[in-house]
């Protein structure tokens, strides 16, 4: 490895750099559900495995609260894509529950849609 690909991986204040697909092992998509952005992540509180990375103990502290998945990524500063597979592999260990978003936005019935139609046209 020449001088300056090493340099590369290497923090002076850190240590080595992990690039974020060693995290996942590889992996782009959490294996068992496909986590929305917005879907609300919590720690479950259960008894925690010695093995997780640090990453996933960041992930864990930070959900003690409810948290959204895009919240907890911008709280680690790592990529959405590798957030979603740690939570993903959380919530398989049964570490954390996973929400999805409430589904608020509903289309509007054809007689709203007259109801703003005729609005419009008294204005």
């Amino acid at each position: 490895m020449t001088e300056r690909m090493q340099d590369q991986w290497l923090d002076e204040e850190a240590g080595p750099v992990v690039p974020a697909y060693a995290l996942t092992r590889g992996r782009v998509r959490p294996s068992s559900q496909d986590i929305d952005l917005v879907a609300i992540v919590t720690a479950t509180g259960g008894p925690t495995p010695v093995s997780l990375g640090p990453e996933q103990w960041m992930i864990l502290s930070l959900c003690a609260r409810p948290a959204s998945l895009a919240d907890i990524a911008a709280a680690i500063d790592l990529p959405l894509g590798v957030v979603r597979v740690l939570v993903g592999d959380l919530h398989e260990q049964g570490l954390v529950q996973v929400r999805p978003p409430a589904n608020v936005a509903r289309f509007p019935t054809p007689g709203i849609l007259t109801e703003v139609i005729s609005g419009l046209r008294a204005l």
